[in-house]
């Protein structure tokens, strides 16, 4: 299927770009920018994963908790409005897909001001959502991977002061699930993603020191956790994603701004590197999702406001 917008990636005049070789048009250029259509809805902090080349956000803060849900399809840059979940979420743990179903633990609600311990499942083939087991502790401003088809969940925000370093495992097969060996510190508002069947925690806050720089990595073949290089920037509450082997993680805060910087750790080297361009957008709680090896970067919010913005990331392919 072609891309109707192709044109929008800087594919030579002649060239015919397909999805599948969206990433080989642009592997000779330099990583670009790109402003696609915006979401119909402002939010910060929504759950954001890809299903089947669609993009979905789920819940998030406009103002109030939504558990509004949308779709982007990026090969013809529409929104879709879908299904709500059962109720709103904001801030949670981030969102995993496990065969081809979305999963959203976690979250906030404004009223009352508490996280809660919710899973649910969304079926995009039936636009259906269903809410299985729940966590055994309420939990949000965590991160979620996806390891061999079960849903790896940190909790930072249980409710209680302060942060915490808590890490959970579902399992669809059993619905059920089994607490696991908690972080070496505490990530409130992390960047993460999983690399090689591992799950890679970055920045936050760590409730001692505030806004921290600290990266680590959980092993679940070992049920151990490592701490490597710090990132280059502390920052909280950044959008990230696992791409060509690499962690990518965009904005957030520093403590004393909301930042645009595009910060790229390597697992091969153990070493962080700050990717130019940056992102045209300083924003915090925004959220962030991968198909067709392009970058989405969705919503969140600035010194404007709780933002609509959606802005696409390209870069080349790597081997690792």
């Amino acid at each position: 299927m072609a891309r109707k917008n192709a044109t929008r990636l800087n594919c030579a005049a002649n060239a015919t770009c397909t999805l599948l070789a969206i990433v080989l048009c642009v592997s000779a250029q330099a990583a670009v920018w790109k402003t696609p259509a915006p979401m119909p809805n402002a939010r910060s902090g929504p759950a954001m994963e890809t299903v089947n080349g669609i993009f979905y956000l789920a819940g998030g803060n406009n103002g109030g908790d939504t558990a509004n849900l949308q779709a982007y399809d990026p090969t013809t840059n529409q929104w879709t409005t879908l299904a709500n979940m059962p109720a709103g979420r904001y801030s949670g743990d981030g969102a995993g897909v496990i065969n081809s179903q979305l999963y959203v633990a976690g979250g906030w609600t404004i009223s009352p001001p508490l996280p809660h311990n919710s899973l649910f499942v969304y079926d995009p083939a039936s636009n259906t959502w269903m809410a299985k087991a729940s966590l055994s502790h309420l939990s949000a401003c965590g991160a979620t991977g996806v390891i061999k088809s079960k849903l790896y969940v940190t909790t930072a925000c249980d409710g209680f002061s302060g942060y915490r370093n808590l890490l959970d495992v579902y399992d669809p097969l059993t619905d059920s699930w089994a607490s696991l060996a908690g972080s070496l510190s505490a990530h409130g508002g992390p960047a993460a993603g999983v690399i090689n069947d591992k799950l890679y925690v970055a920045g936050g806050n760590n409730g001692v020191t505030g806004i921290t720089n600290v990266l680590e990595v959980y092993d679940p073949a070992t049920n151990t956790w490592t701490k490597l290089a710090p990132m280059r920037v502390a920052v909280i509450n950044s959008a990230s994603v696992a791409l060509n082997g690499k962690l990518y993680v965009f904005g957030g805060n520093n403590g004393t701004a909301d930042v645009s910087t595009v910060q790229v750790y390597d697992p091969h080297t153990n070493k962080w590197t700050i990717l130019t361009p940056s992102m045209p957008t300083a924003r915090n709680s925004a959220s962030a999702a991968m198909a067709y090896g392009i970058v989405f970067v969705d919503g969140g919010s600035n010194s404007s406001g709780i933002l609509t913005t959606n802005e696409e990331f390209i870069i080349g392919p790597s081997i690792p």
